[in-house]
């Protein structure tokens, strides 16, 4: 079981530095590249590609106290780095004991060969004598603080900024640990009790969201729910409690023209066309041909019937002169909100990217609004939790748009927004086990 676990998360972890992929996506591919359907292999696999990458800063800055002055970490082969980041995780974070140590290190010379790694085995043992305090007491206060949060130092300053430096500790302590699961049961191919019914004999055990229709948190499951057959049927989406809570919020009625903005890939549009009933129209637009083709499979699967595709660039004149009912605008962000589900973003994100991430959320805001018919609504939802990409965003755009005014998000889940924006919604990990989201509903006036 060790030896192909080691294999999946060594070609996952490489997929993710050489081309950027996410966690989700190398897994899969190396997957189904190596041919592992095994549950317990997949599960020590996913164990390690999530739990190094989420502590990738504190693990590569032992790596070079360790082997620093002989190798360069970013200079190794992508496999060797990613198995020497994988085994210093485990043999510092993970207390393996010595059988679990050797065992791993047996699997590394069975997948890699044992001449590859034979130049490096100084340094692994280095690694395994590395106290990790004595280390941190060598650095300035401020990065061994992030690198023991396991954070970038300016997401640090940048959280502490926005929330006050306790709620920004516990947010960072929750992103240390792993995400909950939520599904939304899908009303369009069968009545509520219907589809409950099957996902109770896939043994999926749930929880109701309150205050949220037919959103659940997921407390356990025998398999992964894509395997499940409710999962095939179109019975259950697999959507974080934030991303449904936008939807809730736009509250587009049976009858409404819909401009679903940055649809890809299609969990929000679908529901959208839950809450319509299949009634009316939805126009989803999306920039990525790519994207698009996953919207288009998700759209099917979930028997939403009334939304129609359109390759555009939100941030730019559509091709259309149509004013809509409801607006839903989710643009690209810096996701700082779901370091917890995807830590691979933390390694990404910088203050330069969220600048620019920032000017084009500015002018999809700003774009969206031309097609919003008088007393349409148009919602800005983000998973951010800057208020650079959320609050100063919404401001700006209502200080050169009068005809717009914020108008209360139900249902309310969240807390209220900050820069005089109380009638918009914040959500954090640490306090409402979801993602960090920011939701705004706006209302033009006449």
């Amino acid at each position: 079981m060790v030896q192909d676990a080691v294999a999946l998360a060594i070609e996952a972890l490489s997929w993710m530095e050489h081309e950027g992929l996410s966690e989700r996506t190398a897994f899969a591919r190396a997957s189904r590249q190596l041919g592992i359907t095994r549950m317990d292999q997949l599960k020590m696999a996913q164990l390690l590609i999530m739990e190094t990458t989420r502590r990738r800063s504190l693990i590569d800055y032992l790596i070079q106290g360790a082997i620093g002055r002989e190798f360069d970490l970013d200079a190794l082969q992508h496999g060797i780095a990613s198995f020497v980041r994988l085994f210093c995780y485990w043999t510092k974070f993970h207390m393996a004991d010595e059988h679990d140590v050797i065992r791993v290190l047996r699997a590394a010379r069975a997948v890699l060969g044992w001449r590859v790694l034979q130049p490096i085995e100084p340094g692994l043992g280095r690694i395994m004598a590395l106290d990790i305090f004595e280390e941190m007491r060598r650095l300035p206060h401020d990065e061994a603080e992030a690198l023991s949060l396991f954070h970038p130092a300016w997401f640090v300053s940048a959280s502490t900024f926005v929330l006050g430096r306790p709620a920004a500790l516990k947010l960072m302590r929750r992103n240390a640990q792993r995400a909950s699961s939520y599904i939304r049961v899908n009303t369009l191919l069968g009545g509520e009790e219907a589809c409950l019914r099957e996902i109770d004999e896939a043994e999926i055990k749930l929880e109701p969201v309150q205050n949220l229709p037919l959103a659940f948190k997921v407390l356990s499951s025998r398999r992964p729910i894509v395997k499940t057959k409710a999962y095939r049927r179109g019975s259950l989406v697999v959507q974080d409690k934030a991303s449904i809570l936008a939807s809730a919020v736009a509250r587009p009625r049976p009858g409404d023209s819909v401009l679903d903005l940055c649809a890809a890939p299609g969990a929000k549009t679908a529901h959208l066309a839950q809450l319509m009933e299949n009634k009316g129209a939805i126009y989803s637009i999306d920039k990525s041909s790519v994207r698009m083709s996953f919207w288009k499979r998700e759209v099917s699967r979930l028997g939403a019937t009334i939304a129609y595709p359109l390759l555009a660039d939100a941030s730019k004149p559509l091709p259309t002169k149509m004013k809509v009912d409801v607006v839903l605008l989710d643009p690209p962000c810096s996701n700082t909100g779901t370091f917890w589900k995807s830590p691979a973003e933390k390694w990404t994100a910088t203050p330069e990217r969220v600048h620019a991430l920032a000017r084009t959320q500015r002018a999809m805001l700003e774009n969206a609004s031309r097609y919003v018919r008088e007393r349409g609504t148009l919602v800005y939802s983000t998973c951010s939790i800057l208020a650079e990409e959320n609050e100063r965003n919404v401001n700006s755009f209502l200080t050169v748009n009068p005809d717009f005014k914020v108008v209360d998000s139900s249902p309310r889940i969240g807390l209220s927004g900050l820069c005089g924006l109380e009638k918009s919604q914040r959500l954090y990990p640490h306090i409402h086990d979801c993602n960090g989201h920011f939701l705004c509903k706006l209302e033009r006036t006449n």
